[in-house]
């Protein structure tokens, strides 16, 4: 049954106008897979950090500012001057996303979010830090913020991604334990390799032998390639000039994270482990498939321990989040390729609030068949992450019941 449509007050503005108008549209409920939360500034995760390496980022230099910054900005900035909406910013300061009730009041209640999943903003670089300790320091303080900040006596329709900094994999592999049981951190986050190593690398299996073990999906955030320091680049073929590039190439990233897992055998080998892929498009899926199940035909003694077509792990391990969602020349043309995979089965809603190009729900709803958007919106994502506290889906009323012919 659709919400009752939220009237707008006498001095909206025309974005939290077009927000209440949301409500009225058919889905109800609905799972955002893509929250970038933040700490209003690095000085809150001070008391969160340990007391050597609090001094170690606090030590005063000669003009009297912390001598050690927590994180680094992107290779590419972005020309418009930021990645977040302006609107995102609180009111007294801080970083877009860093206020709870400014986020529960322009996303989750205009668009009627059941849950929504925070993966975080400024945080989004650490798994490229050089300093591998450093890194799994940061994570850790930066989890333990979110608990305290976001999980605690915010609002219970919240959930967490456990930071994971997998230059160290048997400390991100024990980082993602001593969370897991927290009864709302949701998965791991992997938001960079920090070894310069693709995601399936036997490197990283200790992470993955730990979520297989405590049944906890994981979910890949891809971009944090992007830092200067992280020593590759975030596209193939050469370090990028222009952030327009690093835009349009963002999902050859994901393509590799992707292809490593399943050709090294990680999903043969932890069954039970599940991907969400976050923010990286989608229209690429289809040919990426076409092509490893054609690779695997004829170059599979070089994988011997896959005992199933490529795209067969892809299915049955790995999911997507909607966000960006490709824009093409004419509409129906995404639909076809949407198709091609099956998408229907296989995306869940994102809408990467609060960024600049973040999709709004009423955009995706318009782009996808209706009968899609109970899965795409819900379903999916209820499925992925084992929600089953979540209510079952509500029948649509039959609106001739009782009238007679």
């Amino acid at each position: 049954m659709a919400a009752e449509q939220l009237p707008p007050a006498a001095d909206s503005s025309p974005q939290e106008l077009k927000l209440a108008e949301v409500s009225a549209l058919p889905v109800d409920r609905i799972i955002d897979c893509d929250i970038h939360h933040d700490w209003p500034s690095q000085e809150a995760l001070y008391p969160y950090l340990s007391e050597g390496w609090r001094e170690y980022v606090l030590a005063p230099t000669r003009a009297g500012l912390p001598s050690i910054p927590l994180l680094q900005t992107q290779v590419c900035p972005n020309p418009n001057g930021a990645t977040q909406r302006p609107d995102a910013f609180p009111p007294g300061g801080g970083a877009a996303a860093s206020d709870p009730a400014l986020v529960c009041e322009q996303l989750l209640d205009p668009f009627r979010i059941e849950r929504g999943l925070l993966t975080y903003g400024q945080g989004f670089f650490t798994g490229a830090t050089p300093n591998p300790y450093f890194a799994c320091e940061i994570a850790r303080a930066a989890n333990d913020w979110t608990v305290d900040h976001w999980l605690s006596d915010e609002d219970d329709r919240l959930y967490g991604t456990i930071m994971l900094a997998p230059a160290q994999p048997d400390v991100a592999a024990l980082e993602l334990r001593r969370l897991a049981g927290h009864p709302r951190m949701a998965a791991g986050m992997l938001m960079s390799s920090g070894l310069g190593k693709p995601f399936g690398h036997p490197v990283y299996h200790p992470i993955y032998e730990t979520a297989s073990e405590l049944d906890l999906p994981l979910a890949i955030h891809i971009g944090g390639e992007a830092a200067p320091q992280q020593g590759v680049s975030p596209i193939g073929g050469g370090m990028p000039s222009f952030y327009s590039e690093v835009i349009a190439h963002t999902p050859q990233s994901m393509m590799t994270h992707l292809a490593s897992l399943i050709l090294h055998g990680v999903f043969e080998k932890y069954r039970n482990l599940r991907i969400l892929a976050v923010e990286t498009r989608l229209a690429w899926v289809p040919w990426f498939l076409w092509s490893l199940d054609t690779g695997y035909k004829g170059l599979r003694r070089e994988t011997p321990w896959l005992n199933r077509a490529p795209s067969e792990y892809f299915y049955e391990h790995i999911r997507l989040t909607t966000q960006p969602l490709d824009t093409a020349p004419e509409p129906e043309q995404l639909i076809e390729i949407l198709k091609m995979f099956n998408a229907k089965e296989m995306i869940c809603f994102s809408s990467d609030y609060p960024h600049w190009d973040g999709d709004e729900r009423d955009h995706v709803e318009k782009q996808l068949p209706a009968e899609w958007h109970a899965r795409v919106f819900r379903e999916n994502a209820r499925d992925f992450f084992g929600w089953s506290d979540l209510p079952d889906p509500q029948p649509e009323p039959d609106l001739q019941a009782g009238v007679s012919a």
